[in-house]
């Protein structure tokens, strides 16, 4: 059985075992009221028997015989009367059917036991009975009154919650299909983040191991020849070291953005682009950028904004030949980069924001492999996308699109 169906089963059991125990507890509490009514009052007027002297086969009860009852208010007296002498005969008081009488009653008619509360059925009428020993050993009074209209109640009762806990099942195993799907995605999310951090590491392990290994080497060359001229060997550790460095720094980079998501705040995207332009024009100043920038803002994380409209442009400026031109455009939340260099093979399109990718034109220029899939990471993060495509007249051309940002009126 599956993930999500041992949630879903889990959820139902839990939830539908609680809604069954709790209509359960519901129907044994109203049944024990309604029951006790009853019960109160038989027991009520059990309590007003006074027997005294002897008329015929058997005792009387209050002025002209009558049998004491309740008040009207209080429930009247028993629809059902007999009475028990002390040798187990029965003679009927009141009522359409006889009381069938037990051991049990007779031994309370012979003084052996004391008042008992049962049910019995009298002529297909289910009934609710308490017999009641008579003094100086007279016999007994059974009292009965009619559990009809209690047992309609009840039956009622027992459809209803019936009905709800069906419901309630049936809801119970909807929402643990909504939880068991949540859980699922969520464990799919984790699982991608580990399997997509284990491919980093291992790529990352494989992309340290070249830089690494140089300086290594450079070093036991310096090592074995301490007195030679080692400028060469030197601007090679310098340069080796440089490489190294913006490695981890962009694997650093990476690494963010399988963190908790960070406070986003008020962002002026243009006012953005046009610094990262200007350290463009310090780093390469022998590309020019050309720029049409449409006043605008996003809800994002500055930074690393920052960092993907920098990896662009440091992008498009490492393919540009010398004096190339390099024309950036910001508009309507798309934000263009297009570059004069030798583009990227169609067959590459679409790996080049992949961890570590460099297409065969690329392999021989420095950088990590990483610029653009940090561009990729920065753009999912802000709901938007980046895609590259052929520019017209050569060069590739890379739009970044955030589209939560909004135009902004100039001042």
């Amino acid at each position: 059985m599956g993930l999500r169906r041992r949630l879903t089963l889990l959820t139902t059991l839990v939830v539908g075992g609680v809604v069954v125990l709790a209509a359960i507890a519901c129907y044994a509490v109203i049944r024990a009221e309604l029951r006790g009514q009853v019960d109160d009052q038989l027991t009520g007027q059990g309590a007003l028997l006074e027997p005294f002297g002897r008329a015929g086969p058997g005792p009387r009860f209050g002025p002209g015989g009558g049998l004491p009852g309740l008040s009207p208010r209080a429930g009247g007296a028993a629809p059902f009367a007999q009475l028990v002498g002390p040798g187990g005969e029965a003679v009927a008081l009141r009522g359409a059917a006889p009381i069938p009488v037990t051991a049990e009653d007779r031994a309370i008619a012979a003084g052996d036991a004391g008042e008992r509360l049962s049910d019995r059925d009298a002529g297909g009428a289910h009934l609710r009975v308490l017999t009641v020993p008579l003094p100086r050993g007279e016999g007994a009074v059974m009292l009965a009154r009619s559990l009809a209209g209690v047992d309609d109640a009840l039956g009622r009762l027992r459809l209803v919650l019936g009905l709800l806990c069906l419901v309630a099942i049936g809801l119970a195993a909807l929402l643990g299909a909504r939880v068991a799907d949540r859980f699922a995605v969520l464990l799919e999310r984790v699982e991608a983040a580990q399997t997509a951090q284990r491919a980093l590491v291992a790529d990352a392990s494989h992309e340290l191991r070249t830089p690494v290994t140089a300086l290594r080497t450079n070093a036991e060359l310096l090592r074995e020849d301490p007195g030679g001229d080692h400028r060469a060997v030197l601007d090679d550790v310098v340069e080796q070291t440089e490489e190294l460095s913006a490695l981890v720094t962009d694997l650093i980079e990476l690494a963010r953005g399988d963190q908790p998501d960070e406070e986003l705040q008020d962002v002026r995207l243009d006012a953005l682009v046009g610094e990262a332009l200007e350290r463009a024009g310090r780093h390469a100043p022998d590309v020019t950028f050309a720029a049409e920038l449409e006043p605008s803002a996003v809800d994002g994380i500055p930074e690393r904004l920052g960092r993907a409209v920098n990896n662009l442009l440091d992008n498009a400026a490492k393919f540009s030949p010398e004096g190339g031109r390099v024309e950036v455009t910001l508009r309507d939340g798309a934000l263009t980069v297009r570059d004069h260099g030798p583009g990227v093979p169609e067959a590459d399109l679409p790996h080049i924001f992949d961890r570590f990718y460099r297409s065969p034109s690329a392999r021989e220029r420095t950088g990590s492999g990483l610029g653009l899939a940090i561009v990729r990471q920065v753009a999912e993060r802000h709901g938007g996308t980046v895609a590259a495509a052929a520019a017209p007249g050569g060069g590739l051309a890379v739009t970044l699109t955030l589209p939560g940002a909004r135009p902004i009126e100039p001042a």
